[in-house]
């Protein structure tokens, strides 16, 4: 939910600053596919499961740098790259695993919506990063692999930890001496590394970075930079 509420608000600030009239077109579609998530999790969370908790702090730093920063591209890097990408694989690790179907239906649809981002941004950065000086390249370069960590460390959930009462230090501990949670953090980053690798932000300078995460063994997995019409053309619900 608290992904879904960034989302809408940096994509309606891209409808305002994107530099062409097709991405602006597109950010004010992607706006009210956002506001669609936040009200869907929003009635789940509070209908179903009855429990809000705040927003995480990691995910909130990275939400304010991009919400702050005037760079129109940095939205972009930091939205339809990092945030939308790695909610992409949640999602799909969600629906594969979730036991209730409202919830495996709400979260299908939802993913349509992000692989039409995400597929948007792909496209839309490849061009642009390619007319960029080497520093600017490296710095975005940067920029992303810092968006990276700090997304990492989102997945160790402190508030919940703070809600039930345990010791914080301790259970994130536990977390990160997990086999199976270190496998499943790293494994969220599968859309995001070729994704990076397209786009041309996996520079020689941030590569020893990613490789030191266990992250870039995934730079050569299929990426979302074609569009699959197919699935886009299909109905939201199959006809009985």
């Amino acid at each position: 939910m608290h992904g879904e509420q960034g989302a809408l608000l940096v994509a309606s600030q891209l409808a305002s600053c994107a530099p062409t009239y097709d991405a602006k077109l597109y950010a004010a579609s992607q706006t009210f596919d956002e506001a669609r998530h936040v009200e869907a999790f929003t009635r789940y969370l509070q209908e179903k499961v009855g429990i809000l908790y705040p927003v995480n702090p990691n995910l909130k730093s990275l939400l304010d740098k991009i919400l702050s920063d005037p760079r129109w591209d940095l939205k972009f890097i930091g939205m339809q790259i990092i945030i939308e990408g790695l909610a992409l694989a949640a999602f799909n690790t969600l629906k594969m695993t979730a036991k209730d179907p409202l919830l495996k239906q709400l979260v299908h649809l939802v993913i349509r919506d992000e692989a039409r981002h995400v597929t948007f941004g792909v496209n839309y950065l490849e061009d642009f990063v390619k007319s960029l000086s080497h520093e600017e390249r490296e710095d975005r370069a940067h920029f992303a692999y810092e968006a990276c960590v700090v997304m990492r460390e989102r997945l160790i959930s402190t508030e919940v930890f703070e809600h039930f009462g345990w010791d914080v230090d301790a259970a994130r501990e536990q977390v990160l001496s997990s086999t199976i949670m270190g496998q499943f953090r790293n494994l969220l980053f599968t859309r995001i590394m070729p994704n990076l690798k397209r786009i041309g932000l996996l520079t020689e300078s941030v590569r020893p970075r990613f490789e030191s995460l266990g992250l870039l063994q995934f730079e050569n997995l299929v990426d979302d930079g074609e569009v699959d019409w197919a699935e886009l053309s299909r109905p939201l619900y199959e006809s009985s």
